[in-house]
């Protein structure tokens, strides 16, 4: 009875050595996986940027030629900047009035 034991005992320490074998292996392809993974997501990531770079500066080019446009059209025609800065600051007083005027006649407490 004792040889069995003995036996059992050799045979599972052969299987856990190799399992754990195994399982080295599978983390080792894991992490090569993985490496793998991150350096193809950065590279797709690299080549974005770079592709989208030229698009944003051209973009940011626009913006400010448009931004000196409405500057340069508003100095010209001060007296039509000021008409409509102040219609639209009327307008939204005005809104903000209406609005601030629809108040509840009856108000709910918290408790209720």
């Amino acid at each position: 009875m004792a040889a069995n034991t003995d036996d059992i005992r050799t045979s599972v320490s052969k299987d856990i050595a190799a399992l754990q074998q195994e399982v080295s292996r599978l983390q080792k392809m894991i992490s090569a996986q993985g490496a793998e993974a991150y350096y193809e997501v950065r590279d797709r990531a690299g080549k974005a940027i770079d592709e989208s770079l030229p698009r944003a500066k051209n973009a940011v080019a626009q913006i400010r030629a448009e931004g000196v446009a409405a500057a340069g059209a508003a100095r010209e025609h001060a007296a039509a900047t000021t008409t409509a800065l102040i219609l639209a600051g009327a307008l939204g007083f005005l809104a903000g009035y209406l609005l601030g005027g629809h108040q509840q006649s009856q108000p709910q407490h918290w408790w209720r």
